[in-house]
């Protein structure tokens, strides 16, 4: 029998690379005839680089960029057959501002000296997307010819001010039109891992509040100054009208312009065109062509109400699905029930008992689905 594991990112791994290799040495202890293929897929957020110079079988080459508070931080850029690949979260991750992060929302008495919010919001602005900035621009230096920014969450929220001044838009973003220009001749792909607007209801700053519990005061804050800075782009940029309703493009409520903070919002002013980051993925590696009559393996940290709908759980179902192949999920949390699962096309859930690790959970799953000699 032909294993695809497409899985992505586990807490429990350093990446989905690792993830998906641990699952196949599981699975190998109960069924070592099986043909196992490690196809590990990213959303665009953690691990997108890596999944890629995996699939492609390239090598990434090191580079140095500004970190979210200003330190120098080891990055990667990924060229192949004049495509960069960058990795947005190598520049400014959680990972790289996580002091800040808890010394501004962690618990303490800071709360209730700020009860406006404004000193969290003018921190966590101050959390910079600069080595974005410093990533593509290092694949303009190689000659790139399309550069594919993958986003997820990131520590940086400042409308991604950091990467446009890294580009060489100025302070004050005057010399905006003149990077817009620059990059006329360059494909920018914006491989987004959700679909989040800049500003609004459901835009970045409102999505620090329920998915990271971010204070309402400290996001209404950060939500002004996102509101500020687009009154302050629309000024530079003359804006452009759809052609087919008459009315202005607003660049701020394009999907996935609020990934990172506003990462995605810059991807936009500079013309990048959004695609999903997991969808993007599965036709790189062409993952499609390994998955009729395979047994497809997919999962990550949580099968839950967001993966079930959009990110690489729901993606690869789908994939598998309009194939015809059974799908399952081995994740390390599950909260949605069997119903919500055959909507996709998922034959089975699993998540580890006690005590067991990836390598383990994928051992016992492999005696209910591989048959035995």
């Amino acid at each position: 029998m032909r294993v695809v594991l497409a899985t992505g990112q586990y807490a429990a791994a350093p990446g989905p690379l690792s993830a998906a290799v641990s699952l196949a040495e599981g699975w190998a202890r109960t069924a070592p005839g099986d043909q196992v293929v490690v196809a590990p897929v990213s959303d665009g957020g953690s691990g997108f680089v890596e999944v890629l110079a995996h699939a492609l079988d390239a090598h990434p080459t090191p580079v140095v960029v500004t970190g979210p508070t200003g330190q120098e931080v080891p990055a990667q850029l990924l060229l192949h057959e004049g495509s960069a690949y960058v990795e947005a979260g190598q520049a400014a991750g959680r990972h790289l501002g996580a002091d800040v992060l808890e010394a501004v929302l962690g618990p303490g008495d800071h709360r209730a000296q700020d009860e406006s919010g404004e000193r969290a919001a003018r921190e966590l602005s101050g959390l910079t997307s600069r080595g974005v900035g410093e990533l593509i621009e290092a694949a303009l230096d190689a000659g790139a010819g399309r550069i594919v920014l993958g986003c997820g969450d990131l520590a940086s929220h400042d409308g991604g001010l950091g990467l446009l001044q890294a580009l060489g838009a100025g302070e004050d973003l005057s010399g905006l039109p003149a990077v817009r220009e620059r990059l006329r001749g360059t494909t920018l792909l914006l491989a987004h891992a959700t679909p989040v607007p800049l500003t609004g209801f459901h835009g970045a700053s409102a999505a620090l509040g329920t998915e990271h519990g971010v204070p309402a005061q400290v996001t209404q804050r950060l939500e002004e100054r996102l509101g500020r800075l687009t009154e302050q782009v629309n000024r530079i940029l003359p804006s452009r009208t759809d052609l087919l309703s008459g009315t202005p493009i607003r660049p701020e409520r394009t999907e996935g312009a609020g990934v990172g903070g506003g990462v995605g919002y810059a991807a936009v002013l500079l013309g990048a065109r959004p695609v999903v980051g997991a969808t993007f993925v599965l036709d790189e590696i062409g993952l499609a062509d390994v998955l009729p009559g395979a047994l497809v393996v997919t999962g990550g940290e949580a099968y839950d109400y967001r993966t079930v709908h959009d990110g690489v759980i729901a993606e690869v179902a789908h994939a598998a699905l309009e194939v015809g192949s059974p799908s399952i999920v081995l994740a390390e949390r599950i909260e949605v029930g069997r119903r919500e699962g055959m909507s996709l096309g998922v034959s089975g859930a699993y998540e580890p008992r006690e005590g067991e690790d990836l390598a383990a959970l994928a051992q016992r799953v492999a005696r209910t689905w591989s048959p035995r000699p």
